[in-house]
């Protein structure tokens, strides 16, 4: 180690430094190790760690500006060379600039010349037909061969047949058409009839009932003179006034008047039947004429529901025209017109004719149809409705887990539980199955069998065996491994068993000896099919445990 006198002395036998800045920092250097000196009281002559330190981090500080001045130094020399490159860089990027203002301005020129170009033509063009007198057809007129198309005869044939269209479509227009005001007014003038007629109801049901009560207080006073007399008046007045307030007026009172002598004076009933008849013949009429969609509409549209029926289906069903791209299928459109018409939980369709709507759509893959029908009320729900979607949702879709959520909806408004229960372990919430199943007290060991037959699964057979949030299982272990092994599902009974056996010692013996639900018969034959499926060790255990019972016999095949 040098002291700080030893470096101040080197420095005086080094070339003389003539920039006052570096002489201002090597005085101002040597300040510092000695003032560090001092307060750290490191001793004047001898090795120290303290004077190591102070004068290594002098040394770094040294250092560090070092580096820094020659950074700076370096950008300094490099900044010549990147000036340069950025001039060369401007000189490209003008001359390309230029060669693209000169592509768009001989661009521009090809576009006017074609532009005027092309009004040249049209103005020779129009010229040309304006000249000419003779119009040929640019395309095959509608209703024509191209062979009659080009027939003078044919052609003057059809206009004939046009002009008296025409002709018959004006008499229509002035004989059977009015404008739409004259709608609107027999619109007002029947909502005023409307209203009017409810007035005259409820009048006429307040005379009915005076009428009625006058007539019960005559009667009665009839009846007290027959009697003599031999109650006070105002005492059998009193009685009978209490009974009159609670009267009412019925359709059995006044036999005599029938609803049909008003029909003819009720707007709502004026012939009736002739318009039924108009409206199914207007229905015929569109469904002939290939207007599908129009047809679909006037049918779900109709009065009474008289075209709402498996009748119309049928109809549309029937019909063989393929669908252009992008267009619904005459079926579809039916039933799609039929949801529309439809208020949420009124006036729904059949059972049979939701079945029908559902599996239409699924057949046309229309999910989204299937899930507006569904979320908002449009179908009679039944458990044969919820049987066709969740079909669609047993097979592997991307569609599938939303077909069996629809399923659930419809099953739980059924109060269809197996099912219910089934669908949630379908789409793979088997806590919620189970949480489904030992919440309803409907539910038996047959559903529980059910649900496990149609989704076999062992976390959901360990879940219907084991207690559940303080209720007794459902099926007891034994029970459940033989019926299974009754449905060909064998594996699962006894990966069951095996699983018993393993959580520890005396479990298997445990289960099989508080077992309730299942006779020693049963669990033999469980043991003789774990020999049959080389699974020896484990039906010798079933067999020693059944032994261990009092009153234990078992089959000589084991």
């Amino acid at each position: 180690m040098f002291g700080a006198e030893n470096v101040i002395t080197e420095s005086e036998k080094m070339t003389p430094i003539k920039s006052a800045r570096d002489r201002a920092f090597l005085e101002s250097l040597g300040e510092y190790i000695q003032r560090e000196k001092e307060r750290l009281m490191c001793p004047v002559e001898g090795p120290d760690e303290q004077r190591y330190i102070i004068y290594s981090s002098a040394f770094d500080k040294t250092d560090r500006d070092a580096k820094l001045v020659h950074g700076k130094l370096k950008a300094m020399l490099a900044q010549p060379t990147s000036l340069m490159y950025c001039q060369r860089r401007a000189v490209q990027l003008q001359e390309r600039i230029a060669i693209i203002q000169r592509d768009t301005a001989a661009l521009q020129a090809e576009l006017k010349r074609l532009q005027d170009s092309r009004r040249d033509k049209r103005s020779s063009l129009h010229q040309e037909t304006s000249d000419c007198k003779t119009r040929w057809p640019v395309g095959q007129i509608p209703g024509l061969t191209f062979d009659e198309s080009m027939n003078p005869a044919a052609l003057a044939k059809h206009l004939e047949y046009l002009e008296r269209k025409r002709a018959s479509l004006q008499i229509k227009r002035k004989s059977q058409y009015v404008s739409v005001s004259v709608k609107a007014d027999l619109d007002n003038k029947m909502c005023f009839a409307m209203d009017q007629r409810d007035e005259l109801a409820v009048e006429n049901e307040r005379l009915q009932l005076r009428y009625k009560q006058m007539t019960f207080l005559n009667d009665s006073l009839i009846s007290w003179e027959q009697t003599r007399c031999k109650v006070p008046l105002l005492d059998f007045l009193t009685s009978k006034l209490k009974s009159i307030f609670h009267l009412k007026v019925s359709d059995t009172d006044f036999p005599g008047i029938s609803a049909a002598v008003f029909e003819e004076d009720d707007p709502s009933k004026v012939n009736e039947s002739e318009l039924l008849v108009d409206y199914v013949e207007r229905f015929i009429d569109l469904f002939e004429g290939g207007e599908y969609e129009a047809a679909a509409f006037h049918a779900a549209k109709s009065p009474h529901g008289v075209l709402r029926n498996m009748e119309t289906m049928e109809r549309f069903r029937a019909v063989t025209v393929c669908p252009g791209q992008g267009e619904l299928p005459p079926l579809l459109l039916f039933f799609q017109a039929l949801m529309i018409s439809v208020h949420a939980g009124k006036q729904l369709p059949g059972e049979m004719l939701s079945v029908e709507a559902v599996r239409c759509a699924v057949q046309y893959n229309c999910l989204e149809l299937v899930t507006y029908w569904v979320t908002q009320k449009r179908l009679t729900y039944s458990e044969a409705l919820g049987d066709v979607i969740s079909e669609r949702g047993g097979v592997k879709l991307p569609t599938s887990d939303t077909c069996l959520a629809l399923a659930h909806i419809i099953y739980k408004a059924c109060g269809v539980l197996r099912k219910v229960a089934l669908c949630l372990c379908k789409r793979g919430m088997t806590s919620s199955a189970v949480e489904c199943i030992y919440q309803n007290k409907g539910f038996t060991a047959d559903d529980c069998l059910f649900v496990l037959r149609a989704s076999p699964s062992l976390a959901l057979l360990q879940a219907l065996t084991q207690q559940y949030q303080g209720q007794n299982a459902l099926l007891s272990v034994g029970f459940a491994c033989h019926a299974l092994l009754n449905s060909d599902l064998e594996d699962l009974a006894l990966q069951m068993v095996e699983n018993i056996h393993s959580s520890g010692q005396g479990a298997l013996e445990k289960v099989i000896l508080d077992d309730a639900g299942c006779s020693a018969e049963n669990w033999v034959e469980v043991a003789g099919r774990c020999g049959q499926r080389k699974k020896p060790l484990l039906a010798q255990e079933i067999c020693s445990i059944l032994l261990s019972k009092t009153g234990a016999s078992l089959s000589p095949s084991i």
